[in-house]
């Protein structure tokens, strides 16, 4: 497959690595010439909507309708999940807006099957278009409620994507990307789009999801790898006992990771295991390897400062201060640690602690596969737990580690927890079971 190489230069933004390779689609390498053709391509044939709601599974043609928005002075809308109806309300929300997708069993009369269609010709016309003008609306995962839109300019997503290269020294190594993220994620979208564009990194533009095809997808690169996913899927890849080749790194976001699991991970990979830090508000801002520092790093420029019970980041990518919603322990040098967020700091009998903390010590019991605390409403917490242990052995090796008035009483177990894609919690789907299983016990 080949595209008509008539064509102008595009805009400064693109000029940098224009020629080379930026994705491997359908065993063939594409270039920035050739993203671009296709996306000016879709940018004329959808020229009459303003937002395009990007459903691509796969990280091309996500890339092509992505440039195809900017091009033609939209934005991307990226829902947290492509429940039918999510589509729904935002299509209220956005009524000048399409649905594009390269996935049939999504299709109906209000979705575009982008890869039905490839350009036939040159297109030698770009339009130029402003850095700081609003290419996506994110919306956060509702971890901790309701999705709230989140609008980010193209020069937010590029100054990011440089420092966080720099940051990991990545800006001018030769790697292919294999990643599990979804693109519409915060997380795959600067890792598994903007990345490769300011970088010599190429991606893979297929998405593996089990154990044995993100093996399969890392033996079959054409050049070694940095493997891009999520504690959830880093867990299942040291539990399926496979033989793995090919990993220069590997890189974690989305929950931060405990030493046991980290330090498992390379000892599985035999490859060094990197995280970095931040939020759809803010992009990524800092980054860590806890097998040699537990603490975080924040990138080129980037402060971090106390504001009364609140901590305010600027500088860096970001446009303006932003206020966050964790709490931190920060350092002189600049580094700091991650306390938890501010909904997740519990007093109990005057004595303080934190819900991330004590999901840490509880995922980190060997025969845990999954658990959660929670509040109760009352002077004690609860927990779910997905595990074949006993709640004897679970409360007796929590026991070692927490105070006694942080046990989880009651402490339930379960087959799985509500996670999405990316292995976080839906607050919204957390919350009713915790009400079924209370409902049931006073009955």
């Amino acid at each position: 497959m080949s595209f008509p190489q008539t064509i102008q230069s595009p805009p400064p933004l693109f000029l940098h690595l224009q020629n080379t390779r930026y994705c491997f689609f359908r065993g063939n390498f594409f270039s920035g010439k050739q993203l671009l053709e296709h996306a000016n391509h879709i940018n004329h044939l959808l020229s009459d909507k303003k937002f395009f709601i990007n459903l691509c599974h796969d990280r091309y043609f996500f890339a092509v309708t992505y440039l195809a928005a900017i091009l033609g002075n939209r934005s991307n809308l990226l829902p947290p999940n492509q429940a039918k109806i999510t589509l729904q309300t935002l299509l209220q929300q956005y009524p000048d807006s399409i649905c594009i997708s390269d996935r049939t069993e999504q299709l109906n009369q209000d979705i575009f099957q982008i890869d039905k269609s490839f350009p036939e010709t040159s297109f030698t016309a770009y339009s130029n278009f402003n850095p700081g003008q609003l290419v996506s609306v994110s919306f956060t995962s509702g971890s901790t409620g309701q999705p709230k839109a989140i609008s980010k300019t193209w020069r937010e997503f590029q100054t990011g994507a440089k420092l966080a290269l720099q940051q990991l020294e990545l800006e001018n190594e030769n790697l292919t990307i294999i990643t599990t993220v979804p693109p519409q994620h915060m997380f795959g979208l600067e890792t598994g789009l903007f990345w490769p564009l300011f970088s010599k990194l190429v991606v893979e533009s297929n998405r593996p999801f089990f154990p044995e095809d993100i093996r399969e997808q890392l033996e079959q690169a054409k050049t070694p790898c940095l493997l891009i996913t999520t504690p959830k899927h880093l867990k299942s890849c040291v539990d399926a006992n496979l033989q793995w080749h090919n990993v220069d790194r590997i890189l974690c976001s989305t929950a931060p990771l405990s030493l046991k699991l980290a330090q498992q991970v390379e000892d599985c990979f035999n490859a060094p295991l990197y995280e970095i830090f931040g939020s759809t508000e803010t992009l990524s801002y800092a980054s860590r390897r806890i097998t040699n520092n537990p603490k975080w790093q924040p990138y080129q420029g980037i402060t971090i400062r106390q504001q009364a019970k609140q901590f305010l980041i600027s500088g860096g990518h970001l446009e303006k201060p932003v206020l966050l919603n964790d709490q931190f322990q920060l350092e002189e040098n600049g580094q700091f640690n991650v306390i938890g967020r501010s909904t997740d700091l519990i007093k109990i009998a005057g004595k303080r602690a934190s819900l991330l903390q004590l999901n840490t010590l509880l995922l980190n019991i060997k025969e845990v596969e999954d658990g959660i605390f929670f509040t109760t409403g009352k002077e004690r917490l609860g927990a779910f737990v997905v595990s074949q242990l006993t709640k004897k052995q679970i409360l007796d090796v929590l026991k070692q580690s927490i105070d006694p008035v942080f046990l989880p009483r009651p402490l339930y177990f379960v087959k799985q927890l509500p996670r999405n894609e990316v292995g976080k919690l839906v607050q919204s789907q957390l919350e009713p079971l915790i009400k079924n299983f209370q409902r049931e016990k006073n009955n």
